[in-house]
């Protein structure tokens, strides 16, 4: 006797796997029919990233080191975080347009459509953008690989592998919480831009160097420490100067866990609330 209890899970998983794929492609195909529009994109993503650096750039030009960290252990923060933050944007960045489709009546139709709406807010159009983030940030991690004195061992580098794939699945679960929060609050969008240049401004450099109170928000609140700092202080052989416990340089991937559960959470709830009330 066959169940098909055990094997329908696992079918409509690659269903809806083989069903992103094609629209990931179709999306990436009429980006690419405007070469002008698709390198204009990429620009995009290279110049605002270009600018986080320079800034940092500009700051070590007048100081030697910040917080005991030198220039090259700056970039390794700022090269995990932008890491993750391009591979954020690449495969979840359009969380960012759920604004934009309330406005334009385009969520409706996900809600009727025999996908989950989640799925087809991911796939609605190929972030192009993300290429240039993620080239600036290959480059600068690049640069700070011939500046900081670690030792790359395998251990080392799976380190620094879960370290990004931690940074990316935190920055998820903050904006699934600010997208479940868009369909609850309508005007709440101006919270994507907030996280986005919170971490852009704050996220990139060592938590020493803010007052007390930053330290712990960036801790215990908006959890964007876990999305750079913590794993380069482990990496460079800060993790005893670091605020609170040195244990915290372990817990980006727990941090990214319950990150994701929650923001799933709220999204859910949220989405059941718009269900229900339009």
């Amino acid at each position: 006797m066959t169940t098909t209890s055990g094997t329908a899970v696992p079918a409509r998983r690659v269903g809806r796997l083989r069903l992103a794929a094609v629209i990931v492609r179709a999306g990436l195909r009429s980006q690419l029919a405007n070469r002008a529009d698709f390198a204009m994109a990429v620009a995009n993503g290279v110049t605002y990233q270009i600018t986080v650096l320079l800034f940092a750039t500009v700051i070590f030009s007048r100081f030697s080191s910040l917080g005991g960290w030198g220039l090259g252990e700056i970039l390794l923060i700022s090269s995990i975080r932008m890491l993750g933050h391009g591979l954020y944007m690449l495969f979840f960045g359009n969380l960012g347009l759920i604004p934009h489709l309330l406005r334009e009546g385009r969520f409706e139709a996900f809600r009727t459509r025999p996908a989950p709406v989640l799925l087809q807010v991911f796939t609605y159009e190929a972030p192009i953008n993300a290429l240039g983030d993620l080239v600036v940030a290959g480059a600068s991690l690049t640069v700070c690989l011939s500046l900081v004195d670690v030792t790359w061992s395998p251990a080392a580098l799976c380190f620094l592998a879960v370290a990004v794939a931690a940074a990316t699945v935190i920055e998820l679960g903050l904006n699934l919480h600010i997208a479940g929060l868009v369909l609850r609050f309508r005007g709440s969008e101006s919270l994507f831009f907030w996280l986005d240049n919170t971490a852009g401004n704050f996220g990139n450099y060592p938590l020493s160097v803010f007052p007390a109170v930053l330290q712990g928000a960036f801790t215990f609140g908006i959890p964007i420490a876990f999305a750079g700092y913590y794993p380069a202080a482990w990496l460079t052989g800060h993790a005893g100067t670091v605020p609170v416990s040195p244990v915290l340089v372990y817990l980006s991937p727990l941090v990214a866990l319950l990150a994701l559960l929650s923001g799933l959470a709220v999204w859910r709830r949220c989405l059941a609330w718009y269900s229900r009330n339009g």
